[in-house]
């Protein structure tokens, strides 16, 4: 510990801390939005909500709407997505809807129904299953996949008052 000027440094320069907000006014908070980080060792299964972001570095089974989608080479993702943006370096299975931008990278693995509004694949990387391009607006996926279930139900509630 050193004191220079009544003031003590713990190993940091001061010069390089960051300065408190003047007195009667409050600091700016960073506008990150939600992020949700599922680490190496961690398996996560259900629905995920109001996540501004996933980064998955273990393994997800879930359906999630949000704005971006981050798969680590060491991560894996099966079930339903409903994004802005999506970046692959692991694997992903499933159904996916990248509304603006589907990107593959060397290392990654894509497969199931996928639509997205731009695709970039990089050397290497691996695309399978059924592809669609986006034009224009799209409904949102999960709800989309919630109307055609409550729609199935009606039509087999229908048809069983009908045989009764």
């Amino acid at each position: 510990m050193t004191t220079t000027g009544g003031t003590r440094s713990f190993g940091t320069d001061n010069s390089l801390r960051t300065k408190p907000a003047p007195y009667g006014t409050t600091a700016e908070p960073k506008k990150e939005g939600s992020k949700l980080h599922v680490g190496a060792d961690i398996h996560l299964k259900g629905e995920i909500t109001a996540c501004d972001r996933l980064i998955v570095e273990g393994k997800v089974e879930a359906s999630m709407t949000s704005k971006e989608i981050e798969i680590s080479e060491s991560g894996t993702f099966s079930g339903t997505v409903d994004i802005d943006t999506a970046d692959i370096s692991g694997k992903f299975d499933g159904t996916m809807k990248a509304r603006k931008r589907l990107v593959i990278r060397k290392t990654g693995c894509v497969s199931g129904t996928i639509s997205y509004g731009e695709i970039e694949i990089e050397p290497g990387g691996e695309i399978g299953g059924t592809m669609k391009k986006i034009v224009g607006d799209q409904p949102n996926l999960l709800t989309e996949m919630e109307k055609e279930k409550e729609k199935e139900k009606t039509e087999n509630s229908e048809s069983e008052k009908a045989s009764a």
